[in-house]
């Protein structure tokens, strides 16, 4: 008996019992640090992705397809995208950057 009492007591447990907590401590430590670091690059990239899109959309649009010097050609609040959509004699509507003149078909 007085030998297993030797044998249990000689454990870790025993010896330093609050060794097991700071091991455990310092695992959540470093799971923390993992799930920060994680966290952190996960919204980088997400925003890094946002960026680009705004960007793409920045640049797509029509207002700063204007400001390169282009105008909208629009009849009866339809944009005009081809040759074919014009007719002789109509008054179409021409948006430029800054403002908008009517003029008519040849």
């Amino acid at each position: 008996m007085r030998l297993k009492y030797e044998k249990c007591m000689s454990t870790r447990a025993f010896k330093e019992p609050l060794q097991n907590i700071s091991e455990q401590y310092i695992k959540i430590d470093m799971i923390v640090n993992r799930l920060k670091t994680s966290e952190s690059n996960i919204f980088k990239d997400k925003q890094n992705k946002a960026y680009n899109v705004i960007n793409r959309l920045d640049t797509l649009s029509p207002l700063k397809t204007l400001t390169r010097g282009y105008c909208i050609a629009q009849s009866k609040e339809k944009i005009l995208k081809t040759v074919d959509d014009l007719k002789k004699d109509e008054i179409i509507n021409l948006k430029f950057i800054d403002g908008e003149k009517q003029a008519q078909v040849l």
